[in-house]
């Protein structure tokens, strides 16, 4: 019987900088088409049409108050997650996994103050930009700003971009 790769723990960097250790929480970006229902003459119910990609928002937890990630409130940054799967077996094999985003950064919330507890920083960004890789092979690559939907290596949008002069 085969168990399940699970992803068993991650890194990640903020502007090129790792935060190993530092790290309690990562939030990938969820990529989801908007659709517009439509209902034409014979159809028996509506039907979605893709109207492009929704906008998507990741986050990152810190353990502590890092002043220089605090003082990126409204730039523009990258993330770069690395979380690691591995065999439920404990094999010594582990998927490498690269997840790219870039985009806005619109919120550190800083968390509860009380005695003898932690606070934790939640850094949330806007996404821009999305790109996630296993064994390096692209999943997706998701431009919003220049309209690419790369899904499998197959940009979705490339035939709308040609139509536009672009």
């Amino acid at each position: 019987m085969a168990y399940p790769r699970k992803i068993r723990n991650f890194n990640a960097f903020v502007d090129g900088v790792s935060y190993f250790g530092r790290l309690t929480e990562g939030t990938l970006p969820q990529v989801k088409i908007q659709t517009e229902a439509h209902r034409g003459a014979g159809q028996d119910g509506p039907v979605g049409i893709d109207m492009g990609t929704e906008g998507m928002t990741a986050d990152l937890t810190f353990a502590e108050w890092p002043v220089d990630v605090m003082k990126m409130l409204g730039t523009v940054q990258r993330f770069v997650f690395r979380p690691a799967a591995a065999s439920a077996e404990g094999g010594g094999d582990a998927d490498t996994i690269i997840a790219t985003v870039s985009g806005l950064i619109t919120a550190p919330e800083v968390g509860t103050l009380k005695p003898g507890e932690g606070s934790n920083l939640k850094l949330a960004m806007d996404v821009r930009y999305y790109r996630l890789e296993i064994n390096g092979d692209e999943i997706w690559e998701i431009d919003l700003a220049a309209g690419i939907r790369k899904v499998g290596g197959v940009d979705q949008l490339a035939e709308i971009r040609r139509a536009m002069g672009i």
